[in-house]
């Protein structure tokens, strides 16, 4: 891989990853032509409670079988670690080894773009990446992009289904069959993940 090529960025706690997140990189890499998406399991999110977390190395491993069988899926641990990760500390690495913002794609789910002013440094944020953006089955209109931001919108292929969802079912003893991959179904079953405490509370 190098800056010529165009790839995304696609980051997030994936607990657990879903077939919403593959759906929206695929439809991503399809259209943009992008030779690579990263997935990128933060170690440390700055907003949210990692007490609620799963383990760093269960999100990693199921992010990886998730994303196993697909050449354009790639699997990034740039932001493993217990310091807090931030995506324009992500942005600007790939941005030092060549990537322009026509070339680096930030890709998100419609409600994280709707957040993105409380995002740190939401201004280099926008200068560094060109933004991705996929709206999910029944929300509402899109919202205003930030300033000088350059913002791609994927109208296709939205997918309802949310990690908060999924770790809800688990816990109620629910089937989550087919809204994530059988690899990562086996893997939360073998695991006994998400069948204590409150995993309603936990965001996607």
């Amino acid at each position: 891989m190098t800056a010529r090529d165009a790839i995304g960025l696609f980051g997030g706690s994936f607990d657990p990853p879903h077939t919403g997140h593959l759906i929206l990189a695929e439809r991503a890499a399809d259209v943009l032509g992008l030779s690579r998406v990263l997935f990128i399991p933060t170690g440390t999110p700055p907003h949210k409670d990692t007490r609620a977390l799963s383990p760093f190395e269960h999100r990693r491993r199921m992010t990886e079988l998730a994303i196993a069988g697909n050449d354009r899926f790639e699997l990034s641990l740039v932001e493993e670690g217990d310091e807090p990760s931030f995506t324009w500390q992500t942005l600007e690495r790939f941005a030092a080894a060549g990537y322009v913002r026509e070339r680096l794609h930030l890709v998100v789910g419609e409600d994280s773009l709707a957040d993105m002013d409380a995002w740190r440094r939401p201004d280099l944020i926008c200068r560094l990446a060109t933004i991705v953006a996929m709206r999910r089955t029944g929300d509402g209109g899109i919202p205003p992009p930030p300033a000088d931001a350059a913002v791609v919108f994927l109208e296709t292929g939205a997918n309802a289904v949310s990690s908060t969802d999924i770790r809800r079912l688990v816990a109620g003893g629910r089937s989550i069959r087919y809204l994530v991959p059988a690899p990562v179904e086996a893997y939360i079953r073998a695991h006994g993940l998400y069948r204590g405490g409150d995993p309603g509370e936990r965001q996607p």
